[in-house]
C-alpha cells in the first residue's frame, strides 16, 4: 500500500482529487488531503507519505518550500506538482530539486492519475533494484568473510607468511583487529572427533559456528576477536583489546589484565559450550601477545599442546617426542613447586608457567601423576618437614616459615592432621 498526501489551497481540486484516488481501484493507496503547506509539514511530521501531489503556487509555505522541508525528512517521497501557470522557471526549479513530474492543472484528471500510476512504478523499480543492491551487498559480505576465514586458516597453518601485509589484508576484508598492533592467540579442540560422514561434518560446523557465537557473547565486554576454523578440529582466535592506554606501564598493566580476562573467559566458555550443545572442549592460549610474524609459529605451538590431552573414553595414539614433552611439562611443575613452597602457589601460576589453561593442567597432571596437584604439594610440603624437622637445629618457626604455612600453629595443626604426630612429637620419636 502507498501513501498519497494531496496538497491544493483550493479546496475543490483537493476534494475532487481526493475523491478521484480513493476510488482508484487498479491500486491500493491510503489517501490524505490538505489545504496548504502548513497542513502538509503538520501531517508529514505525524507520518511517512510515498507521494505528494501537490499545488506549486500557495500562499505562506508554497510547493517549492515544501519539497525542501520534505527532502531534509522524507528523502524517499516523491513529490508531483501541480500549477495553473506556465511558468517554466518554477517548473526548472521544481525539476532541480527533484520533483517527479510538473503538471499543470488544465491537462485534466487523467493526467494526474497517470502521473502518479508511473510515479508509483518507479518507486516499485527503485525498490527492486535496492532489493537486489542490498542482496549483492549481503553476498559480497558473506564472500569477505570467507575469504577472510580462509586467509586467516592459511596464515595460521603456515600456507601463507604471516606477518603485517597479512593482517592488512585481513583489515581489508573486514577484519576488526588493528594490523599493526600485537594479538593475543587462543586455540580450542573438541576433546571427541566428529564422524567422518557428511552428517558428522555438518554438526561440527554448527558446533563451531555456536562455540564463534558463545565467545563473542562473552568476549566483546573488553576484547575484540576473530576466530576461524584453523583445521579438522581446532579453532583459532585473535584477540585484541578494545581500548589501548599510553605509557609502557599502563599498556603492561592493560595487557596483564587483558591476558586474565581472556584466561578467565575461555573457562566460562568452555562451561557454556558443555552446556550449550553437550560437547566438552579444551583451550589453550598464549601467555602474553604476539606480532603478528608469530601467529603461524604459536599455533603450532598450541595445537601441540592440546594433542597432549588425552580424548574422553579413548587414549591417543602418543608418540616418543610427545611423551617425552609430557613429562617435560610435568617436571617444569614439579621443580616450580619444589622451589617455591615458601610461596602460596596457584592453579593460575602454574598454568601460566605452562601455557596451559588451569583446568586443562589440573586434568593433565592428574594423568600424568595419578595424583591431583594439590594433593601432590601436600607431599612435597610433607616430605619437606620430615628433612628439616630431622635437622635439630632447625626452629619449628623457620620450617614453618619456609614450607609457606604462615605460622607455626598452622603448620603444626597440618602436620599432625597428616602424620598423627605434631612437629614435635615427631622430633622426638624418630629423628634423635
Amino acid at each position: 500500500m502507498y501513501t498519497l498526501l494531496i496538497v491544493d489551497d483550493e479546496p475543490i481540486i483537493a476534494d475532487g482529487l481526493y475523491e478521484d484516488f480513493k476510488d482508484y481501484g487498479k491500486r491500493e493507496m491510503d489517501v490524505h488531503r490538505v489545504y496548504s503547506g502548513k497542513g502538509a509539514l503538520e501531517l508529514l511530521g505525524r507520518m511517512k507519505v510515498d507521494i505528494i501531489l501537490s499545488d506549486i503556487r500557495m500562499p505562506g509555505l508554497d510547493g517549492i518550500g515544501l519539497l525542501h522541508h520534505v527532502k531534509s525528512s522524507w528523502p524517499s517521497c516523491r513529490v508531483i506538482f501541480l500549477t495553473g501557470y506556465k511558468e517554466f522557471d518554477y517548473a526548472h526549479r521544481a525539476m532541480e530539486d527533484g520533483a517527479v513530474r510538473y503538471i499543470l492543472k488544465t491537462e485534466g484528471y487523467g493526467k494526474v492519475l497517470e502521473a502518479v500510476e508511473q510515479t508509483i512504478d518507479k518507486i516499485e523499480s527503485s525498490l527492486r533494484a535496492e532489493a537486489l543492491i542490498a542482496e549483492a551487498e549481503e553476498r559480497l559480505q558473506v564472500l569477505n568473510e570467507m575469504m577472510l576465514q580462509d586467509v586467516l586458516a592459511a596464515a595460521l597453518c603456515g600456507e601463507m607468511e604471516a606477518g603485517p601485509g597479512i593482517a592488512e589484508e585481513l583489515q581489508r576484508l573486514g577484519m576488526s583487529l588493528n594490523p599493526h598492533e600485537p594479538v593475543w592467540m587462543a586455540i580450542c579442540r573438541f576433546d571427541t572427533p566428529f564422524p567422518p560422514v557428511p552428517s558428522g561434518y555438518m554438526a561440527r560446523k554448527a558446533s563451531a559456528e555456536t562455540i564463534r557465537l558463545i565467545a563473542e557473547q562473552y568476549f566483546s565486554p573488553l576484547v575484540q576477536s576473530i576466530m576461524t576454523a584453523s583445521g579438522s578440529n581446532l579453532m583459532a582466535w585473535l584477540l585484541q583489546a578494545k581500548h589501548t592506554s599510553s605509557g609502557p606501564e599502563v599498556s603492561r598493566h592493560r595487557e596483564e589484565q587483558t591476558g586474565l580476562f581472556i584466561r578467565e573467559t575461555l573457562e566460562t566458555i568452555q562451561r557454556a559450550v558443555k552446556e550449550t550443545i553437550g560437547r566438552t572442549v579444551s583451550f589453550a592460549v598464549c601467555t602474553g601477545t604476539l606480532e603478528w610474524e608469530r601467529i603461524a609459529e604459536a599455533h603450532q605451538s598450541l595445537a601441540i599442546l592440546l594433542d597432549y590431552r588425552l580424548g574422553t573414553g579413548t587414549e591417543m595414539l602418543r608418540t616418543d617426542k610427545q611423551e617425552a614433552r609430557s613429562q617435560d611439562i610435568v617436571t617444569k611443575v614439579k621443580v616450580y613447586i619444589d622451589a617455591h613452597l615458601h610461596e602460596d602457589i596457584s592453579l593460575v601460576r602454574l598454568a601460566d608457567l605452562v601455557h596451559f589453561n588451569p583446568t586443562y593442567l589440573s586434568r593433565f597432571f592428574k594423568q600424568q601423576t595419578g595424583l591431583n596437584l594439590s594433593e601432590f604439594i601436600q607431599n612435597v610440603r610433607l616430605d619437606r618437614a620430615k628433612l628439616l624437622l630431622a635437622d635439630t637445629g632447625n626452629r619449628i618457626h623457620d620450617i614453618a616459615a619456609e614450607l609457606g604455612y604462615g605460622s607455626a600453629s598452622n603448620f603444626a595443626r597440618s602436620f599432625k592432621k597428616l602424620t598423627g604426630f605434631a612437629p614435635q612429637e615427631f622430633r622426638d620419636a624418630f629423628c634423635r
